[in-house]
């Protein structure tokens, strides 16, 4: 029970140490309807998106961001503790909301960033859907495959420098950082080029295969375990 308590302990330390360094989230993915006439020209649709993210004003809206676990696997003698743990995070990630002026991304999007991109225009405003590559960095930020989520929202960055620091896990450079189901929806004001309204989404997956939780002597290790987190920022 003592080891238990102490992988309890330190693997819901981390997973908050994560989560409050970079607190942006989510709850679920964006929900906005396209008009009839719907535009799926990807060049034409990521040049109305990037200039309205471009144009909108970085101090005028209040982006609020927040977060959930969607999944959480644990391994070995820690394996069955996942229905326990993952209700504890959600309700300490529950007081963890965010709020900030800067919308997500810089307008940087490229046709090779998206799986596909979609707008539609009805009474003067412009309904945008845009679906995002997956992306997966390696613990200290640097891309495997593409900066797709990198150029829409951003991502973590350099995790494994703090954790190293931190002294809580050993390993962190085997950690794979996944992104994936990233979506963009928004509405632009034609009159004024700005979004009035957005919601801005991707799960983020920490892999922890050959990762190991370092207590005392004998340091646990994290063979298959991940942990799921569902990041949302709306405007």
């Amino acid at each position: 029970m003592a080891i238990f308590s102490k992988l309890f302990s330190g693997f819901l330390s981390f997973i908050m140490m994560i989560l409050n360094i970079f607190g942006i989230g989510a709850e679920k993915t964006p929900e906005f309807v396209l008009g009839e006439n719907v535009n799926s020209n990807v060049a034409q649709v990521l040049e109305i998106y990037n200039n309205a993210v471009i144009e909108t004003d970085k101090d005028a809206p209040a982006v609020t961001t927040t977060l959930s676990v969607e999944e959480l696997f644990l391994s070995g003698a820690a394996s069955g503790t996942s229905i326990m743990i993952k209700p504890a995070l959600n309700d300490m990630l529950a007081e963890e909301s965010y709020k900030e002026s800067n919308i997500p991304g810089e307008g940087k999007l490229a046709e090779n960033d998206v799986v596909s991109a979609k707008s539609s225009s009805e009474n003067g405003k412009t309904t945008v859907i845009i679906e995002v590559k997956d992306q997966t960095n390696d613990a200290y930020g640097n891309s495997k495959d593409g900066e797709s989520v990198s150029n829409a929202i951003g991502t973590l960055g350099d995790v494994a420098t703090y954790i190293e620091e931190a002294g809580i896990l050993t390993g962190v450079e085997n950690m794979e950082i996944i992104y994936t189901d990233c979506t963009i929806a928004c509405i632009i004001d034609e009159s004024t080029g700005e979004i009035i309204r957005g919601e801005w989404y991707y799960n983020l997956t920490l892999d922890m295969d050959g990762v190991f939780i370092a207590i005392g002597e004998s340091p646990i290790e994290m063979s298959g375990a991940s942990v799921t987190i569902g990041f949302k920022s709306e405007l």
